[in-house]
């Protein structure tokens, strides 16, 4: 008969897939309790509110209709610029790869995307276009750079002996896109996408906290903002996080669904 004390699980006994959760799930423990007495030293909750007034505060916020119109509105607009980004990152990139010339000349316009301050492009964007769709090209601008420089770097990284083998055996360039330079290419643009979506999220919310237009994220946060409710700034912050892990799951899993497909062709 096993003894109590070797049937006891441990975390040396469990699975690496377990144990790696089972000290996420403990990390998290500890800074919730940091976070708790952190708010019992400050002892203010419109300073500093605490886990539980979170929690009941995004209860709250969850039980509301109009919470989830807003998340839709603002997620939609972000990943709208997100999918232009995707769309004419991904183009400008394939062709500065086949031009030195278009390359020189958008050389100066991805250092402006690169270096210029968010703040400074949502003030533009107000004044040239309304300020609904204000995330939406601030996102543009953020995630464009990145998708740009992630596939560019996937296309200089191509085994071009796999292309020429191609090309000698007549496969027609459709083809030699789809079967030899799209796998490659593929890891390249998971992670561009990857990152330029957290930030995508990022700048598009603080692009409405600017701007200010009507049923958005960022006119709830400013709301926060005005009447000081730290509870009401953490639950819509833990609901910016879920939205973009979905939309990063969703990424990946389509991402994957496309390897798979491509491996079985």
């Amino acid at each position: 008969m096993p003894s109590a004390a070797r049937r006891l699980t441990t975390p040396s006994t469990l699975s690496p897939d377990a144990r790696r959760a089972f000290y996420r799930a403990l990390s998290a423990l500890l800074w919730l309790l940091v976070w708790q007495l952190l708010a019992m030293a400050v002892g203010h909750e419109f300073l500093l509110a605490s886990p539980l007034s979170v929690l009941r505060a995004l209860a709250r916020l969850l039980s509301r209709p109009d919470t989830y119109g807003i998340a839709l509105r603002s997620s939609g607009r972000i990943l709208l610029g997100f999918l232009v980004a995707f769309a004419l990152g991904a183009g400008l990139a394939a062709l500065c790869h086949r031009s030195p010339f278009v390359s020189a000349l958008a050389a100066p316009l991805l250092s402006a995307a690169r270096a210029v301050p968010v703040a400074s492009f949502a003030i533009l964007a107000i004044l040239l276009v309304s300020s609904r769709w204000l995330s939406t090209f601030v996102c543009f601008v953020i995630g464009f750079p990145v998708l740009f420089g992630n596939t560019l770097e996937g296309l200089n990284r191509r085994d071009r002996a796999l292309g020429e083998m191609a090309r000698v055996f007549g496969a027609p360039p459709g083809r030699r896109m789809l079967y030899v330079d799209l796998p490659q290419l593929l890891p390249y643009l998971r992670s561009g996408a990857l990152t330029a979506l957290g930030l995508c999220f990022k700048g598009g919310v603080a692009a409405e906290v600017i701007g200010i237009p009507r049923g958005t994220i960022g006119e709830a946060l400013y709301s926060v903002k005005v009447n000081y409710n730290t509870a009401d700034l953490f639950a819509w912050t833990v609901i910016i996080v879920l939205l973009n892990a979905l939309a990063a799951f969703l990424l990946r899993r389509g991402a994957r669904a496309l390897t798979g497909r491509l491996a079985r062709l």
